[in-house]
């Protein structure tokens, strides 16, 4: 542990010479990393991640295991440590060291550094990255207790801003920036992502999805044959060859549709009503039919929900292309705008709360690992959130449970007997930091759904 002898300069507190200093105790500031620690000894997330790669070291020369390595940079970046730099200074820290299996003694058995962190991570196999997509997969499968009625999935793409010279990453019109553009399929209930696929800067925001769809179909179907498995996305997925693989899998789904001449021709009359509607009465006028409508590279139609909208500024036509029967204003309301909570929020989860968008590394399939760190990192602390529930923290973001619970003070003492951790007296969290290990460490299985 790094010492500091130096003092803090400070002149507001006159009631008695007020002393601040860096102490010589052995303290974390992370104590909440062990509550992360004990979501990986039910969820199991970096176990499985460390048994889809294969281990090429000489044996006689490693220190630090594939598990620990994985684990380490899992428990850094759930903390907010999204940079393999950050590891330098946290090789000493007693929490990082518990949770890593390793007895927290200053200058002993330290973590691996960032140069031994690059090395591993370089060393990734496109074998071992579709071993691990299909880990992700398996895991949410053996989360259900029993096999449900119905999956609801949601896609949407993101930006991740690239600032370097990675492989693939190119410029994007729309985003007017250097960028990669990962794709991310989660349930929609729990937020729990089952796909998270790196693609090149210039893609469609529909590019290489079809493949990716009728894989994961594939897979559920095998697991749990019968389910009713319906899909959620914005107008980009709504290409013909997903449109496709969704019938041919028969899956439900529900899909944004841009508009053009032959719709807008179609949803006229319902605009004149909305129109009408809205000088008549001064209030924001919705009004929702459907059609069954055949673009020109489809070759039967299909159900389209118009959605005429009324606003201050004008018209604002919408449509959704589906193969599901709910009435028009029922789907619109009461189905497709959840997306945006169920899809766009966990997005932001993993961009602000995660830093998921943390790709630097110069090859394309080395920040395809790192995006799934990044994915074992969310289900953690998605497992921690649901052990939260009933509590003020039952629905917290993740950037929430790290401000509150991992970013806490601990002092850790060993000896002969036992390690020690002591929390601070005012923790103002500590009811659910107690209750959340609680229930973590009780054997029952987390159901996220």
């Amino acid at each position: 542990m790094t010492e500091f002898s130096s003092q803090l300069s400070l002149n507001f507190f006159t009631k008695k010479p007020l002393e601040a200093k860096f102490s010589r105790l052995d303290l974390s500031s992370d104590a909440g990393v062990i509550l992360v620690r004990q979501a990986e000894e039910q969820l199991k997330i970096c176990e499985g991640l460390a048994d889809c790669l294969e281990d090429n070291r000489e044996p006689g020369k490693v220190k630090h295991s594939l598990h620990q390595l994985i684990s380490q940079r899992v428990y850094q970046i759930a903390s907010g440590y999204e940079d393999s730099n950050d590891s330098n200074y946290l090789r000493d820290d007693p929490i990082f060291k518990i949770a890593c299996d390793k007895v927290p003694l200053p200058g002993e058995e330290l973590l691996a550094s960032q140069p031994t962190m690059s090395r591993w991570e370089n060393q990734v196999t496109n074998r071992e990255i579709k071993e691990m997509r299909r880990f992700f997969v398996d895991q949410f499968l053996k989360s259900y207790s029993q096999q449900p009625e119905e999956i609801l999935l949601d896609i949407d793409g993101w930006d991740a801003l690239t600032h370097g010279h990675q492989q693939l990453s190119l410029f994007h019109g729309y985003y007017g920036h250097y960028i990669y553009f990962p794709v991310l399929i989660n349930e929609a209930g729990s937020g729990y992502p089952l796909v998270l696929q790196l693609r090149a800067g210039n893609s469609h925001p529909g590019k290489g999805v079809a493949g990716i769809l009728r894989w994961l179909f594939w897979r559920l179907r095998k697991a749990m044959p019968g389910v009713r498995i319906i899909l959620r996305g914005d107008a980009g997925f709504s290409l013909p060859e997903i449109l496709k693989v969704c019938e041919r899998s028969e899956v439900k789904y529900a899909f944004g549709y841009s508009s053009n001449a032959v719709l807008k021709q179609k949803i006229s009359y319902l605009l004149d009503q909305a129109r009408l509607q809205y000088h008549r009465t001064g209030e924001k006028a919705r009004l929702f039919d459907d059609v069954y409508y055949a673009a020109g590279t489809w070759k039967e139609p299909r159900r389209v929900v118009m959605k005429a909208e009324w606003l201050e500024k004008g018209a604002n036509p919408r449509f959704i292309v589906t193969n599901l029967l709910t009435d028009a204003q029922e789907l619109d309301d009461d189905f497709y705008v959840q997306r945006g909570a169920s899809s766009e929020h966990r997005i932001k989860e993993l961009k602000l709360g995660i830093k998921a968008d943390r790709l630097s590394c110069q090859k394309f399939i080395v920040n395809q690992f790192r995006l799934f760190l990044s994915q074992a990192a969310y289900i953690l602390l998605l497992g921690i959130r649901e052990a939260a529930q009933g509590t003020r923290l039952a629905k917290a973001t993740v950037s929430r449970l790290k401000e509150t619970l991992i970013k806490t003070a601990a002092k850790v003492s060993v000896s002969v007997r036992k390690v020690l951790v002591e929390l601070a007296a005012h923790c103002p969290f500590a009811y659910e930091i107690s209750l959340i290990s609680q229930r973590l460490s009780s054997g029952v299985q987390l159901i996220f759904f």
